[in-house]
């Protein structure tokens, strides 16, 4: 299979995946960075959140904090990241980031961009919690 080569937007997009999503959305909790490459619009779907499952909750930055002070961090000394996917079309980019625990896959996310202005801003999330786990090498 042909790999084809990685794009300057996508190079860009995956850059503020690294420093923003992963640096300071999961490792430094800090808002106040968070905000500048948000965007305002900002959602995240939850689905499943004070016991409903069935339908998906749209948070923003207040319901963001309340549900960050409820649950426990997400990173630990042995998390890493991958990209797996980062695709961009124009000025709209999707991409794909799968949060490991050592071999344990924990979740998910697929995150959504959007070009403001020549910047790439962060406008939404839809995420999977691997609730179990996986071993990495028992991924398809």
């Amino acid at each position: 299979m042909h790999q084809q080569r990685e794009t300057r937007d996508e190079k860009r997009v995956r850059q503020v995946l690294e420093d923003v999503y992963v640096r300071d959305m999961y490792m430094k909790e800090s808002r106040e960075a968070l905000s500048r490459e948000f965007d305002a619009v900002f959602h995240m779907l939850v689905p499943e959140l004070d016991g409903r499952d069935n339908e998906p909750v749209a948070l923003r930055w207040d319901g963001l904090d309340e549900l960050r002070s409820n649950h426990p961090k997400a990173v630990f000394p042995e998390t890493r990241f991958e990209f797996p996917l980062v695709d961009v079309v124009g000025n709209a980019a999707v991409a794909r980031v799968d949060v490991f625990h050592g071999d344990v896959h924990v979740y998910s996310d697929f995150v959504s961009l959007y070009r403001v202005q020549g910047q790439w801003r962060l406008v939404s999330k839809v995420f999977h919690a691997h609730l179990m786990g996986q071993p990495q090498s028992t991924l398809g």
